[in-house]
């Protein structure tokens, strides 16, 4: 089972080229890594062996299975027949490039495997989580939104890019930065506080001494990644208190939460239902600045549960995944040829936040019109 975030519209000769192999489903498998799976992990540009950080091989065990991430692989015995491979990929619910990548798959490698299941990152995401499931919230360098339903349909919210959306990600924080200093200095709009570090912190972070020394790399030589890499200076300057810095960061966390508030309509009302309430999986480094977050992301939820659109939103859990969304997908394959992964769900997450906690805020509450 691969998991790697290209696109399945590319051709299969890309595609396969993923960052690691974490798990698949076997059936009577027998361990011959040299006519077997050798095939595989050159196919993947991986070394035998090499399968994935701090996990390694085991000898034949008895089940039906072979998956792992991190920790030990166990797989059945008898005869070398892979019988289902579960992808999870970015782009997995376009269901004709699913299809085309599957044909190509069987043509060009018939014997790996017998049959394939191929989902989204974001179901993937989810079914690492739970089985119930909930919604995974991108923040990275762009961000999106998912509901994952229990029946696996989805319903999406956000990821347009950069030009028309990725609220709440670190490029959209960076971007909110810059514009900021700039309307301020032309006087165009007033800073609701000192842009004087953020300035500081621009002109360091990009190497330039003045606004249009930025323009290079706002336009010319534009690198969404580059531009969304100063989101952690300005989580460094967050962090020693800067007010304008936690302004941005608590603005960030009521989009990232808007993206949720979006699709609670359409949310099944099980989701709602378990001792976890509501699961959010939260993907992506902007996570790793909760704590300036928070108050915009707490604000925007705890005013929509006053509302009937928030009726059901009596819980929620924030989560990050300790493994790859591969495990997930690893779980769905073998679902899909009718054999029953046994997952010990709160060993895949990291449970960082929920509904009922209250945890103190970095940045001072403010009474100005955000």
């Amino acid at each position: 089972m691969v998991h790697q975030s290209l696109k399945v519209g590319m051709q299969v000769q890309q595609a396969v080229k993923a960052n690691g192999m974490l798990a698949f489903i076997a059936r009577g498998f027998e361990y011959r890594s040299r006519e077997v799976l050798q095939q595989w992990y050159w196919t993947l540009t991986i070394g035998a062996g090499r399968v994935a950080e701090g996990a390694s091989w085991s000898v034949p065990l008895q089940g039906a299975a072979c998956a792992g991430a991190g920790d030990q692989w166990q797989c059945s015995s008898s005869r070398d027949v892979i019988k289902v491979q579960g992808m999870s990929l970015s782009g997995g619910e376009q269901q004709e490039a699913v299809s085309k990548m599957v044909e190509q798959l069987k043509e060009c490698y018939p014997d790996l495997s017998e049959d394939y299941y191929i989902t989204t990152d974001a179901m993937g995401g989810i079914a690492t989580a739970t089985d119930k499931g909930g919604i995974v919230l991108i923040a990275g360098t762009g961000s999106n939104c998912k509901l994952a339903k229990v029946d696996g349909s989805e319903i999406g919210c956000g990821g347009w890019g950069h030009l028309m959306g990725d609220e709440g990600s670190a490029y959209w924080i960076s971007q909110l930065a810059i514009k900021t200093v700039f309307d301020a200095t032309d006087n165009f709009k007033l800073a609701p506080y000192s842009i004087s570090l953020v300035e500081e912190a621009m002109y360091k972070y990009f190497q330039i001494s003045n606004r249009m020394g930025l323009l290079t790399h706002l336009y010319r030589t534009f690198e969404k990644s580059n531009i969304a890499g100063f989101c952690r200076k300005l989580a460094e300057c967050a962090v020693a208190g800067d007010a304008l810095c936690c302004y941005i960061f608590r603005r960030a966390g009521r989009e990232l939460a808007q993206h949720i508030v979006a699709l609670l309509p359409k949310a099944d009302k099980m989701l709602f239902e378990g001792d976890l309430g509501l699961s959010i999986v939260c993907v992506g480094s902007v996570w790793d600045s909760w704590d300036l977050l928070k108050d915009g992301f707490l604000e925007v939820l705890n005013k929509v549960m006053q509302k009937p659109v928030g009726k059901d939103l009596s819980k929620f859990t924030l989560m990050k995944l300790k493994h790859t969304s591969a495990v997930g997908a690893a779980s769905l394959g073998a679902r899909h040829v009718g054999y029953h992964l046994p997952m010990q769900y709160a060993h895949h997450v990291d449970i960082f936040y929920t509904s009922s906690t209250l945890t103190a805020s970095r940045c001072k509450e403010t009474s100005i019109d955000e």
